[in-house]
C-alpha cells in the first residue's frame, strides 16, 4: 500500500504585536509536538504574527532553537533597538529633514487649495508632493534587519515541510487603494497594483509593512517596479499599513473559492488552523468619552465586526465541505465555552489585557500567553481534528 499523501495544512498568526508572538508560539509548540507544523504548507502572517512566522519561515533551525529565539525576542523587546535606531545622529537628521520638507511643501499645497482650489479642478486634485522616504517605520525595518533577518529576501524561504519550502504570505495593507497588499514567497504585491518579483524584496520591509499600527507607526511609503496583469511594468508609489487593518487573521488568502482574476495571492489547502490573539468580547468596563477614546471605540468596533465575519465565514467553508477542517486558537476565548480544559488551563483573564506593543515581556507574561496558546491548540485539535 502506498503512502497517504501529506495533508494540505494552511496556518494563520494573527496580528497582536509582542502578544500575538508568544501566543503563537505556544500554538507552534503544540502544532510541532504533534507532528503538525511539518505537514504546514501554506503560511499566512499579520503584524506581530509575521514577525514570528518569518523568523520560522526564513530559518532552518530545530524547533528548540527557534523556540529559545522567539523568547529572547520577547523578553529583550523590539521597542528599545526601535527607539535606539530612531534616536541615532543619522535617523533624526534623516527624520528632520524628511518631515520638514515634507510639511512645507504640503503646507503649500493645502493653502494653494484652499486660495484657488474653488477655481481649479487639477488643484484641488494636488497630494502630498514628496514620498515619507524616512520614518519611525523605516527605523523599525532596520531594526528587523539587524537584529533578525539579516538581508533575507522574500524568495530566500529556509523551512522545508513534507511538501518541500513552506510557501509564504506576510499581510499588509496599501492606504491609497484600502486593499490588500501581500509579500509572498513568490510575488510580492496584489492584483489591483502589479506585482514584483519576490526575490527583489527584503523580509524586514514586509514584516515592517505589516506590523505598522498606524496609530503608533507611519505607512512604509515606498515606490516599487510593479508588472500589471496586462504586462506592463512601472513604477509605482504605495502606502504600506499594518495588514490588520485589511485583514487581521491573515486567513484570506487561503480561503476556497478565491478567484485569480481579483487576487494575485491563492492557496487552497485541506485544512486550516488560524491563531488568533484577539482578546474577546469587549468587558465595557472604559467609558470612551473624549475624541481620541470615542475615535479608539469606534475603529475597535469596526474592527472586531470584521473579523467576526471572517471567523464565521471560516465555520461555513468547513461546514458547507469547502475545506476539510478548521480550528482556531483564540486567546480571547470564552472558557466556559470550550469542549473541555486541562485543569491547570491558564484563564483568559490573566492574559486579555497585555498590551499590544513590542515592549519587553516579563518571563511570567511569557510564560502564561505561551502556556495558554499551547493549551487551546491542543484542546481544539483533539477534539475538532484529531484525524491529522
Amino acid at each position: 500500500m502506498s503512502p497517504a499523501p501529506p495533508r494540505q495544512i494552511g496556518l494563520a498568526l494573527s496580528g497582536g504585536g509582542a502578544r500575538a508572538m508568544a501566543f503563537h508560539l505556544g500554538c507552534l509548540r503544540a502544532l510541532h509536538d504533534r507532528g503538525i507544523l511539518e505537514q504546514v504548507r501554506v503560511l499566512s502572517t499579520v503584524s506581530g504574527g509575521s514577525v514570528i512566522g518569518a523568523m520560522y519561515a526564513y530559518s532552518d533551525d530545530d524547533f528548540e532553537a527557534f523556540d529559545a529565539r522567539v523568547v529572547n525576542v520577547l523578553r529583550r523587546g523590539l521597542a528599545g533597538s526601535i527607539l535606539s535606531r530612531v534616536l541615532s545622529p543619522t535617523d533624526l537628521v534623516a527624520s528632520f529633514f524628511t518631515s520638514l520638507s515634507a510639511s512645507v511643501l504640503a503646507l503649500g499645497a493645502d493653502i494653494l487649495r484652499v486660495v484657488a482650489g474653488r477655481f481649479s479642478r487639477r488643484v484641488r486634485r494636488m497630494q502630498p508632493p514628496l514620498r515619507r522616504w524616512h520614518s519611525r517605520t523605516t527605523s523599525f525595518e532596520r531594526s528587523l534587519d539587524a537584529l533578525i533577518f539579516g538581508k533575507a529576501r522574500m524568495s530566500d524561504v529556509k523551512r522545508r515541510t513534507r511538501h518541500g519550502a513552506l510557501d509564504v504570505f506576510i499581510n499588509a495593507t496599501e492606504l491609497r487603494t484600502g486593499t490588500a497588499f501581500r509579500f509572498a514567497s513568490d510575488v510580492v504585491g496584489s492584483r489591483r497594483h502589479g506585482t514584483i518579483t519576490a526575490a527583489s524584496v527584503p523580509v524586514s520591509l514586509g514584516v515592517a509593512a505589516s506590523a505598522a499600527y498606524p496609530v503608533f507607526l507611519p505607512a512604509l511609503d515606498c515606490e516599487m517596479e510593479l508588472t500589471t496583469k496586462g504586462g506592463e511594468t512601472k513604477r509605482q508609489r504605495v502606502l504600506l499599513t499594518d495588514g490588520g487593518v485589511y485583514d487581521n487573521l491573515g486567513t484570506a488568502p487561503m480561503e476556497p473559492d478565491r478567484d485569480p482574476s481579483v487576487s494575485a495571492h491563492i492557496a487552497r489547502p485541506d485544512y486550516i488552523i488560524a491563531c488568533d490573539a484577539g482578546a474577546g468580547v469587549v468587558e465595557g468596563k472604559s467609558i470612551p468619552y473624549w475624541w481620541l477614546t470615542r475615535m479608539t471605540a469606534a475603529f475597535e468596533t469596526v474592527f472586531r465586526r470584521v473579523q467576526n465575519d471572517t471567523r464565521n465565514r471560516l465555520h461555513r467553508h468547513a461546514s458547507d465541505g469547502r475545506i476539510k477542517g478548521m480550528v482556531m486558537p483564540y486567546l480571547g476565548q470564552d472558557d466556559a465555552r470550550l469542549p473541555w480544559a486541562p485543569p491547570d488551563l491558564v484563564a483568559r483573564r490573566c492574559v486579555i489585557d497585555y498590551p499590544t506593543d513590542f515592549s519587553p515581556m516579563s518571563e511570567e507574561n511569557v510564560r502564561l500567553l505561551t502556556r495558554r496558546g499551547e493549551q487551546l491548540t491542543r484542546v481544539l485539535l483533539m477534539h475538532y481534528m484529531h484525524d491529522i
